[in-house]
């Protein structure tokens, strides 16, 4: 009988299966590393891409601050201009309303009432006056209550007096006048 020694070829068998595993692991080990570089180098590309987009949109973030402080800047220029159109049409209106002022006293006053006194203290204006009779205060008090010219209209006093042996009537009026209508 022939004798075959297998043993030769087992341990063949098993150094031949120990290099494929060895191969296999480092085949297993290098795809792992390509898919890592590309996976690293995909990372990297998205990474210098978001930061390219960081600076460009703080760069247009600068831009449009810069716009905003001159917007803000022109809005307050108009402002400022807005102010000064308005006190000079309220000069305007000023050089002018003291006249229409006193025409409006003079249409409104009665034939037989006489001012003695126009007084402005601040805001505040006094009209001290004569008239024959109550009738004709009281008159001349509801037609300056009814004028745009004249505001806050209170009769602060009247009382009987006598003037060259006739009998009149003495009154005070505090107001406010607004000379820009």
């Amino acid at each position: 009988m022939i004798r075959i020694n297998l043993l030769q070829v087992k341990a063949e068998r098993k150094k031949q299966t120990g290099q494929q595993q060895i191969i296999l692991l480092g085949l297993i080990l290098v795809v792992e590393i390509v898919i890592l570089v590309i996976l690293f180098g995909s990372v990297s590309a998205a990474k210098r891409s978001l930061v390219q987009k960081v600076a460009y949109y703080n760069s247009e973030i600068q831009k449009l601050d810069q716009i905003i402080g001159e917007v803000n800047q022109y809005k307050e220029t108009k402002a400022t201009l807005e102010a000064k159109l308005k006190v000079i049409e309220d000069l305007k209106k000023g050089r002018s309303g003291p006249i229409r002022v006193l025409d409006e006293l003079a249409q409104k006053t009665p034939k037989k009432l006489w001012i003695t006194k126009f007084e402005e203290k601040g805001r505040s204006t006094v009209i001290s006056g004569e008239a024959s009779s109550d009738e004709d205060i009281a008159a001349f008090l509801a037609d300056i209550e009814r004028s745009p010219y004249f505001t806050q209209v209170h009769l602060k006093y009247t009382k009987a007096a006598e003037r060259e042996g006739n009998q009149i009537k003495q009154f005070e009026i505090e107001c406010v006048v607004n000379y820009a209508i």
